[in-house]
């Protein structure tokens, strides 16, 4: 059975759910996807800071608690660090030699029957429409090497709370859609994390799922291939 809501972990969601509440007027749908009985490998789009309260307020409602691989510099925060640290949250230092270690960590976590969740982009998106951007490996990484369910969840209108790149909150309440999917089908591939082949059509099975569902909430269709922040434009099909 996965980890529920204990420790420190409850005492930031019992102090963040009344913020949360006042900030959102959500509309949720899918979260009898979310497994009660194992750990689970949750991948979501990020479009603002704000995601995780957001989304932790889906998946803390429905009885589960996640892990969530989150830049090294917030751990750099005094009482912020020690928050994350007693949560079990695992720090990713980006672009360095120490970046697989968070890989190491959440095979741990999940091993202990934690629940991670993973921003597959790496980073806020930074297409010019907020879509999803080329995802990294990471996630699909650790999904063939642990045989873990993989649980896409897409969510819209967190920006309207707190945009990508402007710290403020609003005065009242805004629209936020979250949606749970079912486990994406991996068992045809090869579960090794060495084959980059097999790496490749699970990072793309991921971005694929996410961005139809993220299609369906906001009832357009995405730009037919993902933006890439290397080449800051959407790659030729």
């Amino acid at each position: 059975m996965t980890n529920p809501p204990k420790g420190i972990y409850k005492v930031a969601v019992e102090v963040l759910r009344p913020l949360a509440k006042l900030t959102t007027r959500p509309h949720w749908k899918g979260r009898e996807n979310i497994p009660v009985d194992k750990p689970y490998i949750l991948i979501m789009n990020h479009v603002s800071e704000y995601d995780v309260i957001v989304v932790a307020h889906f998946v803390v409602d429905r009885g589960t608690a996640v892990r969530v691989l989150a830049k090294d510099s917030l751990f750099r925060v005094p009482v912020l660090k020690h928050i994350l640290t007693r949560a079990k949250m695992v720090p990713v230092v980006r672009n360095s030699s120490h970046a697989t270690d968070a890989l190491k960590y959440a095979k741990k976590a999940l091993a202990e029957g934690e629940s991670i969740a993973i921003f597959p982009e790496g980073t806020l998106t930074r297409d010019p429409d907020k879509w999803p951007m080329k995802f990294k490996t990471g996630a699909a990484r650790l999904a063939l090497a642990t045989g873990i369910p993989v649980i896409p969840v897409a969510h819209w209108g967190v920006d309207k709370i707190m945009d990508r790149w402007r710290n403020s909150l609003p005065l009242r309440r805004r629209d936020t859609w979250v949606t749970a999917g079912p486990p994406i089908d991996l068992s045809d591939l090869n579960q090794d994390e060495d084959d980059w082949d097999a790496v490749r059509e699970a990072t793309r099975r991921m971005e694929q799922t996410i961005t139809s569902m993220i299609e369906d909430i906001r009832g357009e269709k995405a730009p037919e291939t993902r933006w890439d922040p290397k080449l800051e434009a959407y790659p030729e099909p």
